[in-house]
């Protein structure tokens, strides 16, 4: 007998409704960081009143992916204001992870049920990136306030 594993292909289908469903043309945040230039971006952000940082929080309009990415970051004690300034392109590769990645339902569940139920580095592709800018926050110099 024939046996198949129909985890991937539910998986799959999961993930592609997921991004029809939050795929907003009319919204420059609401897709991948990709479909801009960097200087492209700056505008969209000055306009909108936010920053770089700002990119990986919860807001209305702002693509879900990176809002997981966001609590993620926050669960890895990274603080976003550095991790954009010094790790912005390993951020917008992690983001393509994350936009490509089998286990959005996974992390979505890790996130509703609480971080006791399972752990991120297992099944987040993004992980190390994450643990890595810790880490280098942790060895920084605090940042002068102004």
């Amino acid at each position: 007998m024939l046996r198949f594993n129909t985890a991937t292909p539910t998986a799959s289908v999961s993930r592609l409704v997921d991004l029809i469903a939050h795929w907003n043309p009319g919204n420059p945040l609401g897709n991948s960081l990709a479909d801009h230039s960097d200087d492209e971006l700056d505008d969209i952000l000055t306009a909108t009143g936010k920053t770089r940082a700002d990119l990986f929080d919860v807001f209305k309009g702002n693509a879900r992916h990176r809002q997981f990415m966001g609590l993620m970051m926050a669960h890895f004690g990274v603080d976003r204001d550095r991790a954009t300034r010094s790790f912005w392109k390993a951020l917008m590769s992690a983001e393509q992870r994350c936009i490509r990645c089998a286990h959005t339902k996974r992390c979505r569940s890790w996130f509703g049920w609480g971080s006791k139920n399972d752990a991120p580095r297992i099944f987040c592709p993004c992980a190390p990136l994450f643990d890595e800018i810790a880490r280098a926050n942790r060895n920084a110099p605090p940042t002068p306030r102004a």
